[in-house]
């Protein structure tokens, strides 16, 4: 927690911007990202659906063998210290937990169309930080009494935007790098000044592509940024999630922690206290889903 209050990456003003990229130009490139799998997108569809039970749940995972495979390998993993093997998802479902195997149908997702390995970019730092973000936020909607499974979604999905420039940008990428560096400013300011807009707004397009709920969208869109437009619930969660995951250092880089947006804690009304109440939840929880990095392909896949 001291993280939270020593000094931090200065605010994300932008250094002079440069000449950056056609808005339609840029959007266009986001048709070179595969589609999210029918499963997640029905799964995404009914995460305030109290009628979705794990009957149903076994169905959709299912009808993806990939996901399926998954889901078992993770049960049997010695994680969980089952002492028989699981060899069906309704088992699978009883030893994970109904909602937690619904976290990790959207994580395994998420992961496969963005693999691990491609282009030198460190994709298991990024996908820690986005489980240990969707696992921060999940916690803190819980507690505040909001849709938990929601906030997990886009907690993972936050910095979506971060690998769509690796995969659509890798050049402009190399240029925000080395932007980053030479003027000694946040990541996101760098990418504001090479191409005119941030990873947390282009995250919000692609967003909209998958057509993930409205409130998902915003949440991505705002996650640096909460004060700026009128307040939002999901958006001040996934807020404080993202500064929650970089002082914990979740991911294990130690980057430097967010600027904690004023508005968005007093709306919050949490106090430190409580926050350390929450840790222990997260610490077994984020463990438990960075599981999933185990499960991750491991090569890239074409992208259309």
């Amino acid at each position: 927690m001291d993280r939270l209050l020593s000094p931090r990456e200065p605010a994300d003003e932008a250094p002079a911007a440069g000449v950056g990229f056609d808005v339609a130009a840029a959007l266009d490139r986001l048709q070179r990202l595969p589609s999210l799998s029918l499963v997640a997108l029905e799964i995404l569809r009914h995460l305030e659906d109290p009628g979705i039970d794990a009957r149903r749940l076994g169905g959709m995972i299912a009808r993806d063998q990939g996901i399926a495979a998954a889901v078992l390998k993770l049960a049997n993993s010695a994680f969980f210290g089952v002492s028989r093997r699981i060899a069906t998802i309704a088992d699978a479902i009883v030893v994970l937990g109904f909602h937690s195997t619904r976290s990790l149908i959207l994580a395994t997702t998420f992961i496969e169309r963005f693999p691990i390995t491609a282009n030198g970019y460190d994709r298991t730092a990024f996908w820690r930080h986005a489980i240990g973000t969707g696992v921060c936020a999940k916690v803190l909607a819980q507690r505040l009494g909001h849709n938990g499974e929601e906030a997990f979604a886009a907690g993972l999905l936050h910095d979506i935007g971060r690998l769509v420039l690796d995969v659509c940008f890798p050049d402009e990428l190399t240029s925000v790098l080395e932007t980053r560096t030479r003027q000694a400013c946040p990541l996101i300011a760098a990418e504001r000044a090479v191409l005119g807009f941030d990873h947390a707004w282009l995250g919000e397009q692609l967003a909209r592509r998958w057509q993930l709920p409205a409130t998902m969208q915003q949440a991505i869109g705002r996650h640096h940024r909460p004060d700026d437009e009128e307040p939002a619930p999901r958006v001040d969660v996934v807020h404080l999630a993202n500064v929650l995951s970089h002082a914990l250092e979740l991911d294990g880089s130690g980057d430097p922690v967010p600027p904690l947006a004023a508005g968005a804690w007093q709306r919050l009304g949490l106090g430190f206290d409580t926050l350390a109440t929450l840790l222990p939840e997260i610490e077994q929880l984020n463990g438990h889903l960075n599981l999933m990095l185990e499960t991750a392909p491991e090569t890239e896949e074409s992208a259309t």
